[in-house]
């Protein structure tokens, strides 16, 4: 995650189906270009998933994540105290439910109280091709229980917050937020 943009977006899936639902989430950023894979077999690490599709991945502790959560623990021994890992191995993701599913996501507003941007009023689709596990070391080690200063909702450690990783390259189609943002 290079960045929290705290926009309360709306998702609605969009798999081949008019989107039934419209539910709030906050989304972070993710260069996908600097991995060597993503949890879903058969996507590539890549920020385009495809004609206007930006890649994203969702936290385990999304209400909306479907399967088991991915595997691991959350293990001290693995952080620095200062908010990184030493050990940035991620656990298997082996029942993510939801790869390649669809959603449309609209920034609706910052999460951190930032004032200098604004959201775009513009409405992307991402694709799900990878997982943003509460058990990754690069996710937990930034949060205060572990000697990071980025709160639980910034990193994919808040349960029951619908929380996307997005591409990049996406964040300036949502908003001018530095920060964090929510949408829907």
């Amino acid at each position: 995650m290079l960045s929290i943009l705290a926009v309360t977006a709306v998702l609605a899936v969009v798999a081949n189906i008019e989107p039934t639902e419209a539910v709030a989430g906050v989304s972070t950023f993710n260069d996908f270009g600097t991995q060597s894979t993503v949890a879903c077999a058969g996507f590539p690490p890549t920020n385009s998933q495809g004609s206007g599709i930006f890649a994203a991945a969702m936290s385990d502790l999304s209400p909306l994540w479907q399967g088991a959560q991915c595997q691991g623990s959350l293990d001290a021994s693995k952080c620095n105290g200062r908010g990184s890992c030493v050990n940035c191995v991620g656990p298997a993701c082996p029942d993510e439910e939801l790869c390649g599913t669809c959603f449309n996501v609209r920034c609706t507003g910052s999460l951190d109280g930032e004032t200098s941007g604004t959201c775009t009023g513009k409405t992307i689709k991402v694709k799900i091709v990878d997982a943003c596990p509460a058990t990754h070391p690069a996710n937990f080690c930034k949060i205060p229980q572990f000697g990071g200063t980025i709160r639980p909702i910034e990193a994919c450690e808040q349960p029951g917050v619908n929380a996307l990783d997005i591409a990049t390259t996406a964040r300036s189609a949502l908003s001018t937020f530095v920060g964090i943002f929510s949408y829907i």
